[in-house]
């Protein structure tokens, strides 16, 4: 296993990373903007009903997240057959969850609608999107693990094309029903182009797949090892609790605002759609970081891996806060993709300035907690991220929010303040190598 990882290394993986989440993030503003061409109301509706498929998809980061730590460290040991049967048996247990997760939402459409607290002029739009779009988690969820399995073979190219041509499949049919050329219209013309795009992107990720040459086995399908299973399930679910409660907060704080006025709302979907562009730069380059550092770690190279993680904060930085700068000097035109309202406009500039200082503290999380991933350290992140979420997230975003009267942007002050503990935490807890200490790492791994 090659190492010696330079920026160039982390940079050659995480380009296609981050085209690909880019692009994944594209389908979802394509929709928003289609929708905002029909009406800032059915935008809205649909915002905070994405929320709720958000909750529902984090079981396949979950599971994707467990395999790629797991797949990583065990492809720089060299052990290759180990390697096939954790995507074989990955893919089995990612279309179980699949189809249970399609289940619920299609069939718990409105009574998770109703949980998100939106008006009665929302709710049908919400549900309709929920029910349609909720019917392609099966083909999510595949899709993610393929495509966890061909970014640590280093063939993260491949994803990329394939959300690329997902992404014209959206974009052409959203575009199509905007303009009444399908006969279906609205919401619900816009959810069947996005279910649509999802089953063929996950067809051809299958298909490609198939024809690649790292020993896959038809029989490990059936086969589950159970040990196997229990780990990357108990990893994947310790590495992505910090996602799990922002995601499940995020639900929560929404409902503190639902009684304002829609303005609040659609500008709160809109500096959410915006700002999640720089936001996806540098969870790429955390996210290839963490394939090189957990081959180093696979090898043995542990201080190696230190350098490489501490490399990618900086570049992390270079591309978080520049990216919300960005944002924030270019949100008329940006903003105004999506409506007209100047009431909208005004309350989005000064979230997107908050998001400026915010970014900084993204960085840390970009780069120092993808580290911690990477080695498997993941139980008191855990720990430390659950109450951090919980306490200042939630916690002060509802005091500045409700009982200081500060509205949307007390939220915004809340998330702040959260995105800067906990990444100081996990900086504090990578520099001091605590995960590379003995006892500290068999402790997490008999965890797991």
């Amino acid at each position: 296993m090659e190492t010696g990882y330079r920026t160039k290394d982390i940079l050659k993986i995480s380009v296609p990373i981050m085209v690909e989440d880019v692009l994944r993030t594209l389908m979802g503003t394509v929709n928003t903007f289609t929708l905002s061409r029909v009406s800032d109301s059915a935008s809205a509706a649909v915002g905070v009903t994405n929320q709720v498929l958000n909750v529902v998809l984090l079981v396949s980061v979950m599971l994707s997240a467990g395999v790629g730590i797991i797949e990583n460290q065990v492809l720089g040991a060299g052990k290759e057959r180990e390697s096939s049967r954790i995507m074989m048996n990955s893919l089995t247990v990612a279309a179980l969850l699949g189809v249970i997760c399609s289940a619920v939402t299609v069939i718990f459409s409105g009574g998770l609608v109703s949980f998100m607290g939106l008006a009665d002029e929302l709710r049908a739009d919400g549900e309709t999107y929920l029910r349609i779009v909720g019917a392609s988690c099966l083909f999510q969820f595949v899709g993610t693990m393929l495509s966890t399995h061909f970014r640590c073979h280093g063939s993260a190219v491949v994803p990329t094309v394939i959300v690329v041509i997902s992404n014209v499949i959206n974009f052409t049919g959203s575009s199509m029903v905007l303009n009444g050329k399908l006969g279906i219209t609205g919401v619900r013309g816009i959810a069947i182009m996005r279910l649509l795009s999802e089953v063929l992107s996950t067809a051809l990720l299958l298909i490609i797949f198939s024809c690649q040459k790292w020993g896959q086995k038809i029989s490990d399908l059936f086969v589950l090892d159970g040990k196997m299973t229990r780990r990357v399930l108990s990893v994947g679910v310790m590495s992505t609790m910090e996602r799990v409660c922002f995601i499940i907060a995020q639900m929560l704080t929404t409902r503190f605002i639902t009684g304002l006025p829609i303005e609040v709302l659609s500008a709160k979907v809109y500096v959410q759609t915006i700002s999640e562009y720089p936001n996806q730069f540098g969870v790429s380059i955390g996210r290839a970081a963490q394939i090189l550092s957990g081959h180093l770690i696979g090898a043995g190279k542990q201080d190696e891996a230190h350098r490489l993680i501490r490399k990618a904060y900086f570049i992390a930085l270079l591309f978080d806060v520049p990216g919300c700068l960005l944002c924030r000097i270019f949100a008329n035109s940006l903003v105004g993709l999506f409506t007209s309202s100047q009431e909208v406009l005004q309350i989005a500039k000064l979230l997107l300035t908050i998001d400026i200082i915010t970014g900084a503290a993204r960085s840390l999380n970009h780069s120092y907690s993808f580290g911690l991933k990477s080695a498997g350290y993941v139980f008191r992140p855990m720990i430390i991220n659950f109450f951090s979420i919980w306490l200042i997230n939630v916690g002060l975003g509802y005091l500045c929010t409700v009982p200081l009267g500060l509205g949307i942007v007390g939220l915004w002050i809340g998330q702040s303040s959260e995105e800067w503990f906990r990444g100081l935490m996990n900086a504090l807890q990578w520099e001091k190598k605590v995960w590379q200490t003995p006892e500290k790492t068999e402790k997490a791994d008999s965890a797991v």
